[in-house]
């Protein structure tokens, strides 16, 4: 008896669907439609991966560029949607039994650490490089042809052994998006771990950055070349909402962790000496929050809404992000998209993507912001000003669309 493929019977039918080659029309030219090859974290958005709504995004922004894009989810099952065609995940079981294992969370800080650093990437590429590299082969076989292979926010640690298969296999470029720096590196340990302790990057043709101040670090740890790709939004996803503004200022974030000091200063100071009325949705704040309304971390079709409500929103982004020069984060692009009115704590390299002051505001220390809050909330006009120009800049610069076209002039350049 044969062992059943580890295709499902659904990928067999869309790769039948598949044997004649399709044509799109690219750059205006008839050609075969150009195919990459796409591993992710997940795309099952009940995961708690704060990034996943940036890859769906980045992955539609492939498909609206052109490409006919191939994805297969690190964790989860494959989720289908209009922009992309999945693969199964062939460690589905594995994956689960780990994160249900409750070796990553269960042991005292410093085992768990080792575990996470040392143990999990030698398993991970005992599975992936055996498991993976047969998905990988029968790919290959069906698919053919690919503009490349493109390792998007999974752990690189976990996958050197399959990568250097796929170097030898796919006449491709081979590139890893890490969509984590600086957390991800090294000296800062990752979220759970690092994914660079035993990576060897060497094997990609390049690494992708969304902060330009880790280029170097990234060199020192083998990068061949490295590219900065930036953060950036779906504008039809984060569409403005029309609704009458009855919220002050809204702060919308997780936790004040690695920003306790710039949230007193935003938020905590301002609430107690002014009458005005804030509202901070999340789930973990340490800190005195002073006279805000707090209210349970929010879904994205209230946070919409919420955002549209206030005549401020707020953009204070983790310290170890603002303070590496030019490390983009999806919140200041979301919330401009939307067109917002947004005021800021200081962040290293905000002004390659807004021009501050007209765009954007900065407040440097509280005196500032109070003066910054007085002046907005007396001025309707200018707030609404600046909010379309804020939109207007990223339909012209930030869309996921153009990050698509970026790295696919990447992925040409290293052919």
């Amino acid at each position: 008896m044969k062992t059943p493929s580890i295709l499902s019977e659904e990928t067999n039918h869309i790769q039948g669907l598949m044997k004649k080659p399709q044509q799109t029309r690219m750059k205006g030219k008839n050609s075969v439609q150009p195919k990459i090859l796409v591993v992710c974290p997940t795309l099952d958005l009940n995961y708690p991966y704060g990034g996943t709504p940036a890859i769906w995004q980045l992955l539609k922004g492939f498909f609206e560029v052109g490409f006919d894009t191939i994805v297969v989810p690190y964790r989860g099952k494959p989720i289908r949607a209009p922009w992309w065609r999945c693969y199964p995940n062939p460690t589905l079981r594995e994956g689960e039994l780990y994160a249900h294992s409750g070796l990553h969370t269960k042991h005292p800080k410093g085992i768990r650490k080792k575990i996470n650093d040392k143990i999990v990437p030698k398993m991970a590429n005992f599975l992936v490089a055996r498991k993976w590299m047969r998905l990988f082969t029968e790919i290959l076989k069906t698919e053919k042809e690919f503009e490349a292979v493109l390792f998007l926010g999974v752990p690189v640690n976990h996958f050197n052994g399959l990568a250097k298969s796929v170097k030898k296999d796919f006449s491709c470029p081979l590139v890893y998006y890490d969509l984590d720096v600086p957390t991800s590196l090294p000296k800062y340990g990752g979220f759970s771990f690092s994914y660079y302790l035993g990576a060897d990057i060497t094997t990609y043709d390049a690494i992708l950055s969304p902060s330009e101040g880790v280029n170097d670090e990234l060199f020192q740890l083998g990068a061949r070349k490295v590219f900065n790709v930036h953060f950036g939004v779906d504008p039809d996803l984060y569409l403005p909402i029309k609704t009458d503004q009855d919220i002050d200022v809204f702060f919308y974030a997780t936790s004040d962790s690695d920003r306790e000091d710039q949230v007193s200063m935003m938020i905590s100071g301002p609430s107690k000496k002014l009458k005005l009325k804030f509202v901070v949705s999340g789930i973990k704040y340490s800190a005195d929050l002073g006279n805000a309304q707090m209210i349970p971390m929010l879904p994205f079709s209230l946070w919409r809404n919420y955002a549209g409500r206030s005549k401020i929103n707020l953009n204070i982004p983790r310290v170890r992000h603002a303070s590496t020069y030019a490390t983009s984060t999806s919140r200041p692009f979301e919330l401009a998209a939307m067109e917002c009115c947004i005021i800021s704590s200081p962040y290293s390299g905000l002004e390659k993507w807004f021009e501050v002051g007209k765009e954007i505001f900065v407040a440097k220390d509280s005196t500032e912001v109070i003066d910054l809050y007085n002046w907005l909330i007396s001025n309707e006009g200018l707030r609404t000003e600046t909010a379309i120009r804020a939109r207007n800049r990223v339909l012209n610069e930030h869309t996921f669309r153009k990050r698509a076209k970026d790295i696919a002039a990447i992925f040409q350049k290293l052919k």
